[in-house]
């Protein structure tokens, strides 16, 4: 009798609780979402204008932030990159692609937004298609900051496509090739790679490729590198010949070649001119 007792007044306590936050999914705020990714896909920019407060904030998949003219010239630049954007159809019923408002206890008030993103790039030509979460928080009836959650490689491949169209690209590649030095293993190289990858990602965050490859008969090494920008490479010149690899993979490796492709610098050649560097430029195709 005493745990009955126990469990119903424990039960009353519970359903006296008030929820922390009221979900609705046809209200106005909501409805204005919806409205909004119609605008995006007839690229109605003034609408954009002038539901987003002129003080929000934007913070994007990698966490990098906009202010709302920022965030006006991202749109547009998505624009640029797409023909026929589009998302699914939002009724409610929580079984597909949804839109929601949270109005929590504190008057902080959310909208959430999950679907999929549909399109054809102008650079590529392919039809693409990715799923997406966005949060909007609100301010009175204007969004004071939009959170964006998905992946953006589909966007990030338009945008390669598009500055190989237009020979813009700032990204930059080495391709070195090496012999191997009398006295040396492949197993000493691997274990001096294996010390210098470690550095490469420890201290170089825009050397977004960097591979070696070695001929079956270990005598023979192709190094691949890519960097965002000149003044990355530069960046990574600097750690290489300050650092503690230069001298054993000097030891290590004599140069055969040294190719570096893409649109460099003047002060990225003027920073390796001691080396024997032979340049190519843009032509075709495309550096991711």
């Amino acid at each position: 009798m005493k745990k009955i007792i126990i469990l119903i007044l424990g039960l009353s306590l519970y359903t006296c609780q008030e929820p922390y936050a009221n979900l609705t999914t046809n209200d106005e705020k909501s409805q204005i979402v919806k409205i909004l990714f119609q605008k995006v896909g007839e690229e109605n920019i003034d609408y954009l204008k002038e539901i987003f407060s002129d003080s929000m904030q934007f913070i994007d998949p990698h966490g990098n932030k906009l202010d709302k003219i920022g965030f006006i010239a991202g749109v547009e630049n998505l624009y640029d990159l797409f023909d026929e954007i589009s998302v699914e159809n939002m009724d409610g019923d929580a079984l597909g692609s949804e839109v929601e408002t949270a109005t929590y206890n504190n008057g902080i008030v959310w909208t959430n937004i999950w679907n999929t993103f549909s399109a054809t790039g102008k650079y590529t030509g392919q039809s693409v298609a990715f799923p997406f979460h966005i949060s909007y928080q609100w301010e009175g009836d204007k969004i004071i900051k939009e959170v964006q959650f998905f992946d953006t490689s589909v966007i990030e491949k338009e945008m390669n496509a598009k500055d190989a169209a237009n020979n813009t690209s700032p990204k930059v590649v080495a391709n070195i090739d090496m012999t191997v030095n009398p006295g040396y293993s492949s197993e000493n190289v691997k274990e001096f790679l294996e010390k210098l990858n470690k550095f490469i990602r420890t201290n170089e965050p825009n050397t977004y490729d960097y591979s070696y490859f070695i001929s079956e008969d270990g005598k023979r090494i192709t190094l691949i590198e890519k960097f965002r920008t000149s003044e990355d490479f530069i960046f990574h010149v600097d750690n290489f010949e300050n650092g503690p690899n230069i001298a054993p993979f000097m030891k290590m490796f004599t140069f055969n070649s040294f190719v570096i492709a893409g649109n460099t610098s003047e002060v990225l050649r003027e920073r390796i001119k001691a080396y024997p560097v032979d340049y190519r430029g843009n032509i075709g195709g495309w550096i991711y």
